[in-house]
């Protein structure tokens, strides 16, 4: 094969910029190294069941059928997995100061994290160079970008990283997608939502802005005041909005929640308490026990009988 059809194909060449990598290219690398992780046992994709609960309100329920070794006790393991992170699941460096690399464990196929090569804590304020390297992801990879900001939003590593989770073709991104995307959707917790179409200037510059006036507005401090985020929050973020959903606790009946239950995407464990699935498995309920209560006129609007619709 020669050095031009290597490059096109991606195969072995990492990536050293996204200045020179369209989506083409970060496609053909993805299925490369995953293709080669998975033969290697690198990557662990999590077996799981699709339940079907009455309460699930148009959320995807799945249950976990085989814990993965380390799970929900990863946060008290002394090794830090992304420093170094391991080589048969990195796409490549992504800019001055990130890498981008496959999930271990992922949800779907091309699951992407977005990790800083140096150490930075999770629970600390995203920097410029973090919306760099998540704007320019974004803009090559259509799907759903998430952070979980520490262990009560659901993350399980301290060392600074996002996910990307990718839209498979022709399906909605996630469950609750047609909800979201409503400009009058109203929400049974509390969160701040900006259109990103609307909006002027870089996608990255723009996205640090609404990251920073969001947090501000719900009450999460500011960056010019605090050292660092004053509680714990989700980001949910498409080409087409900004959201921020405010955290007050990890869990609710043993549902462990992170930045994908508010899109409608639940996973259960072993440690699920089996009244909760006994009774239909209510999810708003769990959501709104792990979210923000919303503020009393925006409460008001929404009926008991409320439920997104199901995709």
């Amino acid at each position: 094969m020669s050095k031009k059809e290597d490059t096109r194909a991606g195969e072995t060449s990492p990536m050293q910029s996204w200045v020179d990598v369209d989506s083409q290219r970060l496609d053909a690398r993805v299925q490369a190294v995953g293709t080669a992780a998975l033969a290697q046992g690198a990557l662990c994709p999590m077996p799981t069941d699709l339940l079907n609960l009455p309460k699930a309100a148009g959320a995807e329920v799945r249950r976990l059928l085989q814990r993965r070794p380390g799970a929900f006790d990863e946060r008290r393991n002394r090794t830090n997995p992304f420093l170094p992170p391991d080589q048969r699941l990195v796409l490549g460096t992504w800019g001055p100061s990130h890498t981008l690399l496959l999930n271990k464990y992922p949800i779907r196929p091309g699951h992407l994290l977005l990790v800083t090569r140096a150490e930075q804590p999770q629970s600390g304020w995203l920097a410029p160079e973090d919306w760099q390297a998540a704007a320019a992801l974004l803009e090559r990879q259509d799907g759903l970008l998430f952070f979980n900001s520490g262990p009560v939003a659901g993350a399980s590593q301290p060392h600074r990283h996002l996910q990307l989770l990718p839209r498979l073709p022709g399906r909605p991104c996630f469950p609750w997608e047609a909800w979201i995307n409503r400009p009058d959707a109203v929400y049974p917790w509390r969160l701040r939502k900006t259109s990103l179409l609307k909006q002027y200037g870089d996608l990255a510059t723009t996205m640090e802005r609404l990251y920073r006036q969001q947090l501000a507005s719900l009450g999460l401090g500011s960056v010019k005041e605090h050292r660092q985020p004053q509680g714990a929050y989700n980001l949910l973020i498409t080409s087409d909005w900004f959201v921020t959903v405010p955290r007050r606790r990890e869990e609710h009946q043993g549902v462990n929640v992170n930045a994908l239950g508010f899109a409608g995407m639940v996973l259960v464990t072993d440690r699920t308490r089996p009244a909760w699935l006994a009774a239909g498995g209510d999810v708003l309920s769990t959501l709104r026990a792990v979210g923000d209560v919303p503020e009393g006129r925006l409460r008001q609007q929404v009926p008991g009988s409320v439920v997104p619709p199901v995709c």
